[in-house]
């Protein structure tokens, strides 16, 4: 058995984009006690604790603010492992980027549901939930 039931990388980028990528995980692991935030700067510097993290999820979700896919490309560079799941704001939710640090509490609370929703799909398929 894994030592993660559901950890999470996130962006928060200097935009509306990352900056609500961030908050819709920050509040995804606070809502639910099998979800851990795993710290992208330590998987950055190649930390075990960020690769161990990573490593002993049973799933794994990229959260990204915006096209450039940086968190990914830092994950998969350093980690070796792709996510399980991957969304990222403009493209799967349609948000425009803004170079702001704002963003609209009602996007997030769609989309923090939408990736809530799609995380148990995946719990459910594996006989995890």
């Amino acid at each position: 058995m894994a030592e993660f039931k559901v950890v999470l990388a996130t962006c928060y980028g200097a935009a509306n984009t990352g900056q609500l990528a961030g908050a819709v995980t920050t509040e995804l692991v606070k809502e639910n006690e099998d979800y851990s935030l795993v710290c992208l700067p330590a998987v950055a510097i190649d930390k075990e604790t960020g690769l161990n993290k990573i490593e002993g999820a049973e799933v794994f979700v990229i959260i990204e603010g915006c096209p450039v896919m940086c968190c990914s490309k830092i994950v998969e560079e350093h980690s070796g492992r792709k996510p399980d799941m991957r969304v990222e704001m403009v493209e799967d939710y349609e948000v425009k980027k803004a170079p702001v640090l704002e963003y609209n509490e009602d996007e997030k609370e769609r989309i923090k549901a939408d990736i809530k929703r799609r995380i148990d799909e995946i719990l459910s398929e594996r006989g995890l939930s």
